[in-house]
């Protein structure tokens, strides 16, 4: 009887994961049972935990974590371990976000979530136009490579790409419709500002063979001030890339 019990329990925690799941939108894998059942083996085998994503000092060993080092340059090497933010970030104001807890897709909200129209507006202005333009040499607009739909921003095939960004396929950043949190590939003390200020936090998988050590995720603008902040983080991630 308790064995029965117990499997009924665990099939409707199964279920309603799933159901969470399913809330976030689509992305990073097929928004169905298999989709989620990998994320759910995913999440066994090779994720970081939930709360690893905004603990410090993980960038302080990236011969360790990084995949590619042993491949890259001594200038690689110290490109993505130093700044390209033009300034040092504001400590984000009000209580810390956090992305939920499913390894993918990563979001801080749910896809029926309403979003503020003005600050959507500015925000996806900023990317899909300001961004582009700025970079239009370097750059160029297709399908997310890691998210599987969606606009991302690439690092044209013309320039070299440093070995420690292979796993990016020369995926720059990108914007999630469902919920318009982010994802951009930074350097590592960019990525340590970014989570140390509050403004996003890493990937699940980042540090893994699968994706990029600095791979991080930007939290959704409150304001359209914050768009300002959020869209000087992903030039920073377009300038490291570019640093080949």
């Amino acid at each position: 009887m308790s064995s029965t019990l117990s499997t009924k329990q665990k099939d409707a925690g199964l279920m309603e994961g799933f159901k969470q799941w399913k809330a976030m939108g689509e992305g990073g894998t097929s928004h169905t049972w298999a989709g989620y059942m990998s994320n759910l083996s995913a999440e066994k085998t090779m994720a970081f935990g939930v709360d690893d994503t905004i603990k410090p000092g993980f960038y302080d060993n990236p011969k360790k974590r990084a995949t590619g080092w042993r491949k890259a340059t001594d200038e690689q090497k110290a490109n993505a371990q130093k700044s390209f933010l033009k300034e040092p970030l504001p400590v984000r104001p009000g209580p810390r976000a956090r992305a939920k807890r499913f390894v993918y897709p990563q979001r801080e909200r749910n896809a029926a979530d309403p979003q503020n129209p003005v600050v959507k507006q500015a925000y996806l202005d900023a990317f899909n136009n300001k961004l582009g333009e700025i970079n239009a040499e370097s750059t160029e607009w297709k399908t997310s490579a890691l998210e599987k739909h969606g606009r991302a921003l690439f690092i044209k095939p013309s320039l070299p790409l440093t070995p420690l960004a292979g796993p990016t396929s020369r995926e720059i950043c990108h914007i999630h419709g469902t919920d318009l949190s982010g994802h951009v590939t930074l350097s590592f003390k960019d990525a340590e500002e970014v989570i140390s200020k509050g403004w996003g936090e890493r990937h699940r998988l980042s540090g893994t063979d699968w994706i990029h050590l600095g791979y991080t995720m930007l939290y959704v603008p409150n304001t359209v001030e914050e768009t300002d902040i959020l869209i000087r983080i992903y030039q920073a991630g377009i300038d490291y890339m570019k640093s080949g």
